[in-house]
């Protein structure tokens, strides 16, 4: 799939503009045509959308991103796959991404009592996702295994 231009409607989305692009694929902000949301729509392109273990994958982590509420974590909205094309949809944010802010303010400076608090943001929000996200890696090791040895 060749990149969408604004006016382009996708999986129930009209397409505004390119908000970033990276190795993964490209995210577009968006319109939710039924709700008139503003969204970021992200579309996983090129060898990766062709990959079916990393749709999988995708898929997986996707559910377990939307399983997650927390104020400090952008809420997921919608997930799928439309003619081979997976994507996601979150909230739109606005605001430049870090690379861009480190371009234009240099080296940003940290202090201790953030780091603290974002380790701690992380912990809350995440920890039942990653014991769910364990779970699922585990039980493909171990079905991984039985299909390699089914006599085990």
């Amino acid at each position: 799939m060749a990149t969408l231009s604004a006016g382009a409607e996708f999986a129930g989305y009209r397409i505004e503009e390119v908000a970033g692009q990276g190795g993964m694929g490209v995210v577009y902000r968006a319109t939710h045509l039924g709700l008139g949301r503003p969204v970021a729509l992200k579309l996983i392109l090129g060898d990766l959308a062709d990959d079916v273990g990393f749709r999988e994958r995708f898929r997986r982590e996707s559910q377990i991103a939307a399983s997650i509420d927390h104020p400090n974590v952008i809420p997921i909205y919608e997930a799928g796959e439309v003619d081979g094309t997976p994507f996601i949809a979150m909230r739109y944010v606005e605001g430049v991404d870090l690379g861009a802010l480190i371009r234009r303010e240099g080296a940003l400076e940290l202090q201790r009592e953030y780091l603290g608090r974002a380790k701690a943001y992380l912990r809350e929000s995440a920890t039942p996702s990653l014991e769910a996200h364990r779970a699922v890696a585990l039980w493909d090791e171990v079905l991984t295994t039985l299909e390699a040895d089914p006599g085990r």
